[in-house]
């Protein structure tokens, strides 16, 4: 075993048996609640992909651990029974490569109710052990265990496994069916080639297709169809298109399948070549795809675009590089994004320069020359151009096809690289923002706009260097944008702009926005269909307004404003294209003051607001039955876990149907309260309180302070257990801590000092009510959190230990830093926005000095412990490394965590562990009097 990880377990036992023994003891026969241990979090189950069956009968979801095996959950919603499997463990995200940005997490898998309810289908990981095992024997990645496909029979529970599915398809109406992909048979899977061959080989990787099976699920009949590497089932479950790849090359094509009979695929196209990109319309009426068959046999060969009106036999060729008006040099992109009009009048493609052809002699190592030039008129700087790298290797250029004429027209080039189409493909908006892109990472990101009529081309002028997007109405009769303090349309007929808020007498941009940057807007919910009314938002309520400027109203009457309650539409019909303002609307509804939440019922043209429900809780956006009045969601409290709720459209009963951490009940956990208090500046502010269960006025508790910037809208979250790099508010609350969370509001020009005088200002709030140990108060917080706790402890001593973490502590050096995730400079950030500067370095030279704890390092007392990644994809580590050195040549005490590789946050799971418990030993020993641990002691 190695050291590092022999330390980690036997740290993790130590923490275990400390925490275990300080649980309370069994009273009465019974087992008294415990605090949260360490050991918890990997139980601790999320609820994902949840559900509703089309006819509102069923809900499914998944029940996903921290670390272990999941399952799905069915539920009958009418009689409360339940069916469950394993799931598997869901993948773990890769950690980030060196420079790179951190990756996403993988989906849950699929989760999909048959139109007739009948049939609960999902994907079934490899168990947690199998894993484990398969990367204990070193295996290669085709060599893991793989996904498979459950089939739940929803009547009795009983579930067929198909191992080895890729992914798999149910279609929206219709019968029973499934169309699943398989992995590749052993026989099917090559060994690599040696690397001297690998390098000889085309640049276009040659992938072969799988079986595609098609199974009835009613009669358990199926349908198997070779060498498969796309599919598609229609949504009325009558055809099945896939495009074939196969080793023999000869019956490669796209093939379409009746399902409802046993004829053999019916052939659209065939023959050598590659078949990608099955697209339908809106209706399915018809479909779109690419193939390079008529040049497959060229080392670079051309893509041409396929038609099938889905009543003819075979598809047709649409466009080629031969096509009147296609550009000279470009072909149609392999990568270029192909998608109907909603009436399936035109065909949208992506064009593109010709790949790069491979040298026919690679040099080797000792003479190549690998070199960066940093040019001072380049649009983007070096770092940026090798972030961008990929994508501008992929980028193509839109253009359409206008399928009655047969016409085809280029929209898009290099000097208009971005075009949005209307719904209907009649218009498109353009933006082109060559002449801003130097002011990418200094100031806010420009572009001009030009209107673009898609039957020739022609752009027409309509924002020069505009901030911001700009957005279509539903039938393309206005573009919407919001301006920093207005909303505003223009009129795609005359070209006319008309401010449809400068009038109405309250902000339409964030009214708390304290930046040096152009104010948000609140938002807006969306059109009606007929264009007549665009519904914005203020702070609270909604407005309807007139996109010609003849008339506005609240929607909400006002009393969002009077009331001091957000009203915020819910769109329940997640394919809805606009508002129909026939119909009632659903919207979410939270108290400023109370942060209570719940639903209102309104309508355009309506009268005042209608109640439903208002709780002291997070009330998450419901989704909707398609063919139900059956909606789900679910509310929190911090002492309460989201669990799923179903109720009616009128909300008058919430039924729990869900129940994913019953362990809970047997812990100890905490209350949450919104603490007012004012800075000293006289500005009231709101903080969270969280105290612990069973909190006794009468006695004084250590308190952790934990900061960024406003954080009092979270007062009704629940705070899953789980590692981080940042404390977990419901495990220091169940360890007996206070943790306080308060707001900060800032000046511009004194980031630093504005935390300061909104900190100190909410812990006296919490002081004297007189149940602080004020001689244990600790601070910690991230990134932005990091370096306010860094300033503060430069200026005040009311901090018995702090934890910043990925902290700047030296603006003047980190001002012309690079954010490598994005490989923007970072100087924007201390001029624009969060570090709220407001100016140049030149400008403001005394700012980022009196601003950059470093330069205060001598006057530091409180011990520290930082956390900076060097592999810190935001926040430059040296910055760490800065402060570090200083604190250390003066002989404070520092302790500073780096894990090797990790990006601006901890990503991998162990890691999280370790520094959680380290994290709590710190605060341990400084707020409670816990011994030091063996690392804080020796290093």
């Amino acid at each position: 075993m190695r050291p590092g990880v022999k330390k980690f377990r036997e740290l993790m036992l130590v923490v275990f048996l400390s925490v275990s023994l300080l649980s309370p003891v069994t009273l009465a026969g019974q087992s008294a609640k415990r605090p949260l241990a360490h050991s918890d979090y990997d139980a601790w189950r999320s609820i994902q992909s949840q559900q509703l069956s089309r006819d509102g009968k069923f809900l499914a979801y998944a029940l996903v651990p921290q670390d272990g095996d999941g399952e799905v959950v069915a539920r009958n919603l009418a009689d409360g029974k339940e069916w469950r499997h394993s799931t598997g463990k869901r993948p773990d995200p890769a950690p980030p490569a060196p420079g790179q940005p951190p990756a996403f997490a993988p989906p849950a898998g699929q989760v999909a109710f048959t139109a007739d309810a009948r049939w609960l289908l999902f994907t079934i990981f490899p168990a947690r052990e199998e894993i484990r095992r398969a990367k204990k024997q070193k295996k290669r990645p085709e060599d893991m265990p793989k996904n498979s496909l459950g089939i739940m029979n929803l009547t009795t529970g009983e579930t067929a496994r198909v191992d080895n599915v890729k992914r798999f398809q149910v279609p929206e109406e219709g019968p029973s069916l499934v169309a699943y992909l398989l992995e590749p048979k052993a026989e099917e899977k090559k060994p690599d080639a040696p690397t001297e061959e690998r390098g000889r080989r085309d640049s276009r990787k040659k992938e072969y297709g799988t079986d595609l099976v098609l199974r009835n699920l009613a009669d358990k009949s199926e349908r198997t169809f070779p060498d498969a590497l796309e599919f598609s089932l229609s949504k009325d479950a009558r055809t099945l298109v896939y495009a074939a790849s196969s080793r023999s090359e000869d019956t490669n094509g796209v093939y379409a399948v009746a399902t409802s009979t046993a004829d053999p695929p019916r052939s659209l196209l065939a023959g050598k070549g590659k078949y990608t990109r099955l697209t339908w319309d809106d209706k399915q009426t018809q479909l779109a795809f690419i193939s390079d068959r008529d040049d497959a046999a060229a080392k670079q060969p051309h893509f041409k675009l396929y038609h099938w009106d889905r009543q003819a036999a075979t598809a047709t060729e649409l466009v080629s590089t031969s096509t009147a008006g296609f550009p000279q040099g470009r072909v149609i992109s392999e990568r270029g994004q192909i998608s109907f009009s909603l009436d399936g009048g035109k065909l949208f493609l992506g064009t593109a320069l010709p790949p790069r052809a491979e040298p026919e002699e690679e040099l080797i190592d000792d003479d190549k020359v690998t070199a960066d030039l940093w040019h001072w008129k380049d649009d983007y700087i070096q770092p940026m151009q090798k972030v961008r790298a990929e994508q501008e290797r992929n980028r193509s250029y839109r253009a359409v096809v206008h399928l009655k004429e047969k016409k085809f027209v280029q929209l898009a080039d290099e000097t208009m690289s971005e075009v949005t189409a209307t719904q209907d493909g009649r218009l498109a908006l353009g933006a082109d923002d060559r002449a801003y892109r130097r002011l990418i990472g200094i100031d806010a990101n420009y572009a001009d706009y030009y209107l673009v009529d898609t039957s020739t081309g022609n752009r027409k002028p309509l924002r020069e260097k505009h901030q911001g997007p700009i957005s279509w109405s539903p039938g393309g009769k206005y573009a919407l944008f919001f301006d920093g303090r207005d909303w505003n349309v223009i009129s795609t007929a005359d070209g006319k702009v008309v401010s449809l808020t400068k009038n109405l007498g309250v902000s339409f941009s964030q009214e708390d926005h304290d930046s040096p940057s152009v104010s948000p807007s609140y938002g807006n919910a969306g059109w009606t269909a007929d264009e007549k009314y665009i519904l914005l938002y203020d702070r609270y309520d909604i407005w309807q307004v007139a996109p010609d400027g003849s008339g506005a109203k609240t929607l909400t009457d006002g009393v969002g404003r009077k009331e001091k309650i957000e009203f915020r539409y819910v769109r329940l019909d997640p394919d809805a294209r606009s508002i129909d303002a026939a119909r009632p609307l659903l919207l979410r509804a939270e108290n400023e003051v109370t942060r209570d939440s719940g639903f209102y019922r309104d309508k355009v043209n309506g009268g005042l607001p209608e109640r439903l429900i208002m709780a002291a809780k997070n009330f998450t956006n419901p989704s909707k039955a398609k063919a139900a009045d059956v909606l789900l969601l679910s509310a929190s409290t911090f002492n309460e876990f989201p669990d799923l709720l179903v109720t009616g459209p009128d909300f008058k009963e919430l039924k729990k149907v869900s129940d994913a951490n019953p362990q809970k009940e047997k812990l100890l956990w905490g209350a949450a309260e919104l603490v007012h208090f004012k800075n000293t500046d006289g500005v009231p502010l709101d903080g969270i309180l969280i105290k612990p269960e069973n909190f006794d006025p009468k006695k004084k508790y250590p308190m952790i302070v934990y900061i960024y910037e406003r954080l009092s809208d979270g007062l009704h979250r629940f705070v899953d257990p789980r590692p981080g790099h940042s404390i977990n508010a419901a495990f220091y609350a169940s360890n007996g801590y206070l943790v306080f969370m308060p707001d900060i509001a800032y000046t511009v020009g004194y980031p630093g000092q504005s935390a300061l005088k909104c900190v100190l200002p909410a812990i006296q709030s919490v002081v004297d009510r007189g149940f602080v140990d004020e001689q244990a108060i600790g601070i910690q917080g991230h990134s932005w959190g990091g370096y306010q706790i860094a300033y503060m402890v430069t200026q005040t001593n009311r901090f018995r230990a702090a934890a910043p973490g990925a902290l700047v502590s030296n603006m003047t050096s980190a001002y012309s830093g690079i954010r490598w995730g994005s490989g923007l400079p970072r100087q924007f950030q201390y001029e624009r926005t969060q570090s709220r500067i407001g100016g140049s370095l030149w400008e403001y030279p005394m700012r980022f000095l009196e601003n950059s704890p470093v330069f205060r390092a001598d006057r530091v007392q409180t011990p520290l412990l930082m956390l900076h990644n060097d592999n810190d994809d935001a926040v430059p580590w040296y910055q760490g490394i800065e402060y570090y050195l200083a604190l250390r040549r003066l002989g404070k005490e520092v302790y500073m965590f780096n894990y090797n590789g990790e990006p601006h946050g901890l990503r991998r799971r162990a890691n999280q562990k370790d520094y959680t418990i380290r994290l709590q030993q710190f605060f341990d020993h400084f707020l409670k009097g816990a011994a030091k641990p063996e690392w804080m002691e020796k290093g």
